[in-house]
């Protein structure tokens, strides 16, 4: 029977695979459309016939910066703007391709009004940047004065940030020599921030039980989830995974269990148990694809493990690492959404953890989970071992667990908490550091802090924190805090 004859029901009154309140495709408005408005003004090229060529070349070697920082063909660039008329065709270009962020180049000083005539034809909720470059890090103390007028952005940028404060419009602002590598890799985080919020922004979560009972810091209200963090919240009836893991085949169970047990160490992780880990793994994936989710959240403890027999956070990551689905457990839609923001940022797979001890010795904070996490997360394959579950919740033998800690690097760390009528992010950032890995059956990681770690605890919980915090390989406050601001909630660092 073809889709269109088939009946249309709820997702959550029937299996028929066609739901009138759920997606049939993946949403085609995930990826950002960036224009870049690059400026000269047309009064300098009388005076200085040379000038134009020079600064419309260097605008052109800007733009094609951008596209290698940020893909190519990935910004839409109508050629340099140096008058009304070309204003006027450069922002019915960019409104005519969406565009939601707007990088704003001038290569000489330009009056606000052709900028603001390019700007206004891309409507109001265009988010703008100011990039203030110049070429050279230096003043060039030979400079005549067509050098510096090819050098006066500073001229127009300064003179239109003064227009938008009086205009009352919001905007980004950087600057840096305009061959910098350094620059176009701050515009890169600004980027991926936005990036990660309109993801967000069309993300639909799946969520299977419920909050564990007693977890009041990842309670959750789903208007303010929807209304600030992004995503829609879907209520998914366990009965529906329960069937899916009813219907796995016994030969996709065992191909991936046969490479689990032939990719990492196994200490008395026995063959039934890896296979019931993996089969729940893959009905988890069955109901993503079933709903169209792009995100899955589950209560494991005495709820999936007692249904099935065996624990789901083997499922978990395995669809992190293989096909980038977020998953977290115990209800934290939070913790899912910090963990999708830290992906789509650093492209590192993240890590739900909870807050474990402090180590005065190493300066530094030991993070256990109950954790999920993909094994790229350790130095290898060589550092990750099976295990049986470090906890037993109503299912049957042994379960099924990575245990592994975090390879050394940089981290960031970072959660939600609800403040009532919004919400705060919780930001830090750390080193992971070379530790021995416990065995604790478990995912696990040392991270060295810079205050006093005794004085940063209890800072953290000063500021009111979760229990879990999402932590990831990588530098990556500047863009967690842009995508606090893009969602209009407030930061705390720690």
């Amino acid at each position: 029977m073809s889709k269109s004859n088939k009946k249309i029901t709820s997702y959550d009154s029937a299996d028929s695979g066609v739901f009138g309140d759920v997606l049939s495709v993946p949403s085609k408005t995930n990826e950002l459309k960036i224009g870049f408005l690059a400026m000269g003004y047309f009064e300098y090229w009388r005076m200085y016939p040379a000038l134009e060529a020079v600064v419309r070349d260097d605008l052109a070697q800007a733009h094609k910066r951008l596209e290698e920082s940020l893909g190519k063909n990935s910004v839409l660039y109508p050629g340099m703007v140096d008058t009304l008329d070309r204003a006027e065709e450069a922002g019915k270009a960019f409104a005519a391709a969406g565009v939601e962020l707007l990088i704003v180049f001038e290569g000489t000083y330009i009056p606000d009004f052709i900028t603001l005539h390019a700007i206004n034809c891309c409507g109001i909720n265009t988010q703008i940047l100011l990039v203030n470059t110049q070429t050279g890090c230096d003043v060039n103390q030979r400079d005549d004065y067509m050098a510096t007028m090819r050098n006066s952005a500073l001229i127009g940028i300064s003179q239109l940030t003064g227009s938008f404060r009086k205009m009352k419009k919001n905007y980004d602002i950087l600057c840096g020599e305009i061959s910098d590598p350094k620059l176009y890799g701050k515009i890169k985080s600004i980027v991926n921030a936005h990036k990660a919020v309109i993801k967000l922004r069309n993300y639909t979560c799946g969520l299977v039980g419920h909050v564990f009972r007693g977890m009041y810091d990842l309670e959750f209200d789903t208007a303010k989830v929807r209304g600030f963090l992004g995503p829609e919240v879907m209520t998914i009836g366990a009965e529906h995974l329960v069937q899916l893991w009813q219907e796995v085949r016994d030969e996709d169970v065992q191909k991936t269990a046969a490479s689990l047990v032939k990719r990492f160490h196994n200490r008395r992780a026995a063959d039934e148990d890896v296979k019931k880990s993996v089969r729940l793994g893959i009905a988890m994936k069955k109901l993503t694809e079933k709903f169209n989710l792009d995100g899955l959240c589950f209560l494991g403890q005495h709820h999936i493990e007692k249904m099935t027999g065996a624990p789901a956070r083997m499922g978990a990551s395995l669809m992190i690492e293989h096909n980038n689905i977020m998953t977290a457990c115990e209800g934290d839609i939070a913790g899912l959404v910090m963990m999708e923001i830290m992906y789509a940022c650093t492209g590192n797979k993240p890590f739900q953890a909870e807050w474990g001890q402090f180590d005065v010795r190493n300066n530094a904070v030991f993070l256990l989970g109950h954790g999920i996490g993909s094994p790229d997360l350790a130095a290898s394959d060589n550092a990750v071992t099976l295990t049986g579950s470090p906890e037993e919740w109503g299912f049957s033998g042994g379960g099924l667990n990575y245990e592994l800690i975090l390879k050394p690097g940089p981290v960031t760390m970072g959660h939600f908490i609800s403040t009532g009528e919004s919400w705060k992010m919780i930001i830090s950032e750390g080193e992971s550091i070379e530790f021995p890995c416990l065995p604790c059956n478990e995912l696990h990681a040392m991270i060295k802090v810079k205050d006093p770690v005794e004085e940063y605890i209890r800072r953290a919980l000063e500021s009111g924190v979760a229990h879990h915090l999402i932590t990831v390989h990588g530098s990556a406050s500047d863009e967690l805090k842009k995508a606090a601001a893009l969602m209009r909630i407030e930061t705390v660092i720690l």
